[in-house]
């Protein structure tokens, strides 16, 4: 059976599939022995997750995945939607308790005690320890966010279209999560970043965010990448690498104003009011 064209298989759609197939099964477990509200939270819960399973899917397998190989432009609304817009959904899904139990207790049990207790499983606490430090995670978010966009490496990219799928693509979307478990809770736990952590991850990101933007629209004469260049030709390529910057330049606005709203919702909420807020942010109480 054909796909429809401007459709394909891609890793990200393949692992939709999978851990929404493994996160249903965990969930149908989960339901059997909990009361109905839980039920109802953790079914609002997953809703989340689907969403952005299957947008992630839509997004990588479609017709913009094969469009951002001709436009700059497409390819940037997708390293949006990979990395800013979709991963929340999938954090606030909450998927790790329900992929948890996707498997029987039994071996549930014995996989746990073997990744806390062995000495084995210490080869994989160590490094999950570091990817999941909120300083990590941000640094690993911005230095993804630079590295496929410098020439030499979008260039070579773009020429392979296995580098596309099997490599930019997931690594937009695993930092994404990453960087935004800094700021968002995923029940049952909290972010993984303090208050300051989380102001500095959205300042400073929204800041490169801005600088590449503006290099690549402002401070250039010329287009980035040959493939662009190859199709469209210099004049063409540059105005469809300005409009790409626009893009990146715009959507940080939409992102991280949110997101700074959300971290001051959350001071101002906690108890003291305004003053104790702040207070709080400079780690004084």
């Amino acid at each position: 059976m054909e796909l429809p064209q401007f459709w394909q298989i891609t890793p990200i759609a393949i692992g939709a599939l999978v851990v929404g197939t493994a996160h249903e099964v965990g969930r149908q477990r989960l339901a059997r022995r909990q009361t109905d509200a839980h039920r109802r939270a953790r079914w609002h819960r997953s809703l989340a997750f689907y969403t952005g399973l299957v947008l992630l899917a839509l997004v990588a397998s479609g017709p913009l995945n094969r469009w951002s190989m001709s436009w700059l432009s497409i390819h940037m609304v997708m390293h949006v939607l990979e990395m800013f817009y979709l991963p929340p959904l999938l954090i606030l899904g909450a998927p790790w308790v329900p992929l948890l139990f996707a498997t029987p207790a039994g071996r549930r049990r014995q996989w746990l005690r073997w990744y806390h207790l062995s000495r084995s499983g210490a080869l994989l606490r160590g490094p999950a320890a570091v990817l999941t430090n909120p300083v990590v995670a941000i640094v690993l978010f911005n230095g993804t966010m630079i590295l496929w966009h410098l020439p030499a490496v979008y260039d070579w990219a773009s020429w392979h279209q296995w580098a596309m799928d099997w490599v930019m693509a997931p690594m937009f979307v695993v930092t994404g999560y990453l960087f935004w478990r800094v700021i968002l809770p995923s029940h049952p736990v909290g972010p993984r970043g303090s208050t300051k952590i989380q102001v500095a991850a959205v300042v400073v990101t929204a800041f490169e965010m801005l600088v590449l933007a503006m290099s690549m629209a402002i401070f250039t004469k010329t287009p980035w990448y040959s493939m662009n260049i190859a199709m469209d030709g210099p004049v063409a390529a540059l105005r469809d690498q300005r409009w790409g910057a626009g893009i990146l330049w715009i959507c940080g606005d939409f992102w991280a104003v949110p997101a700074l709203v959300l971290i001051a919702y959350r001071l101002y909420g906690a108890e003291g009011g305004v003053s104790a807020s702040f207070e709080r942010a400079l780690g004084r109480v």
